[in-house]
């Protein structure tokens, strides 16, 4: 298995421990406050992350040319990310969430293509609109949707969060060193954990539930420590346009969740829509690569 192959596998991992992470962030929120539930996951996070990183590779440093990307990085990937999703957790249905995180390769395709000059192939915009529309039939299958309806404070902080990931993905594009994937995601924790740590002054502190802290430390060791480290091994690999792409295949995991512990029923137009965001994610992924036809391969002019 090459490398790229083993970066597509590993993509699909990571968005089976983030899909799973929605039903956790929601336990945690119901008790914890949003913005400190968020310090919380990257503290525990980023004291793993630094023990590893000191044991196994102490040789490992940060140029000074990178120290202000990766603050950067822990600032949009890490605390204003999770401020505004946790917070949208809190406020607004999972289904609005969902969608409105759903628009997160689109806008990569449009930053990649005005920063970087990365030519917009059909197949990405092909596969990425699909995707959406994937999700839209998901979720609109699942429960009413009411975007941006008065007092809808949680839909804006959605949108928000989806925004900061697009920004988080350029500035952790482009390094100036080599790093191994676990020492951006640590130093970036850290830097998540500097810009939340003023949310423990306005909050008070609270004993939460043995149910809440197993959820945190499921959010804090697999979707921050392993996953985000995956990801950032993924993403020079497979470029930003084809690496969230593949976060939209996180409603099915949390659809199929839903099944198997909450046994929700799932219908025809579920499925339908996870057909149509797997064929989306597929086309972004591997349609240059087998050619599915002449037209799908065309380039818009640079």
């Amino acid at each position: 298995m090459n490398n790229k192959r083993f970066a597509h596998f590993l993509a699909l991992i990571i968005m089976l421990v983030w899909g799973m992470s929605y039903l956790s962030i929601k336990v945690v929120v119901s008790e914890i406050n949003p913005t400190v539930s968020a310090f919380y996951r990257f503290f525990i996070a980023a004291i793993i992350l630094f023990i590893v990183l000191k044991v196994k590779f102490p040789q490992e440093k940060v140029l000074k040319e990178d120290r202000l990307r990766m603050a950067l990085g822990g600032l949009f990937g890490v605390a204003l990310y999770f401020f505004f999703e946790n917070y949208s957790v809190f406020f607004t249905s999972a289904s609005n969430v969902a969608i409105l995180i759903s628009t997160i390769p689109i806008f990569t395709l449009f930053s990649q293509r005005i920063i970087f000059k990365e030519k917009l192939t059909l197949y990405k915009v092909i596969g990425a609109a699909l995707s959406v529309i994937g999700i839209i039939i998901i979720i609109a299958s699942k429960e009413r949707i009411s975007l941006f309806s008065t007092g809808t404070l949680g839909d804006l902080m959605a949108l928000g969060a989806a925004l900061c990931w697009v920004v988080y993905n350029v500035v952790t594009s482009k390094f100036k060193g080599n790093y191994k994937s676990i020492t951006v995601t640590t130093y970036q924790a850290i830097w998540g954990c500097i810009f939340l740590s003023p949310s423990l002054l306005f909050y008070k502190a609270i004993i939460p539930s043995r149910n809440a802290v197993l959820n945190l430390l499921f959010l804090s060791v697999f979707c921050s420590c392993v996953a985000y480290a995956i990801y950032i091994y993924c993403l020079p690999k497979l470029g930003p346009t084809v690496l969230t792409t593949y976060i939209n295949l996180q409603p099915i995991v949390s659809l199929i969740s839903a099944k198997l512990l909450l046994q929700e029923e799932v219908t025809i137009y579920q499925v339908f829509g996870s057909l149509i965001i797997i064929a989306g994610v597929f086309i972004v992924s591997f349609g240059e690569k087998l050619r599915i036809s002449k037209w799908i391969n065309f380039k818009f002019s640079s």
